[in-house]
């Protein structure tokens, strides 16, 4: 019974470490940025993703986190204008679909 407990406890704290350590890597990325705007994505970072790519690789293409929307859908400002963004949808960790999108009304930066 005690080996029982220690392997589910085992597996919930190495389920847990794995995803501190993803955490730490997409802190990393966005802290290496010596400006806030880079953190945001670009066309040519945005023509570099690719369909089957993790949410992590996309992070390290454009050096910084999307904002989640919902459903696995995330929104990166461009970091050149205000009147545009990219749309990444990922299932399963695997980018699925991507488009830019034009924004109307004013800006959150």
């Amino acid at each position: 019974m005690l080996m029982r407990i220690g392997g589910v406890f085992a597996l919930v704290f190495g389920l847990s470490s794995c995803e501190a350590y993803e955490q730490g890597k997409l802190i990393d990325i966005e802290d290496s940025n010596a400006y806030v705007w880079q953190k945001y994505m670009n066309e040519q970072e945005f023509n570099q993703i690719e369909v089957g790519m993790s949410y992590l690789d996309v992070v390290k293409i454009a050096k910084g986190i999307g904002t989640f929307q919902k459903d696995g859908l995330y929104i990166w400002q461009d970091e050149h204008t205000l009147t545009q963004a990219y749309e990444i949808h990922f299932q399963n960790d695997q980018l699925v679909d991507k488009k830019v999108i034009e924004l109307k009304g004013h800006s959150t930066r």
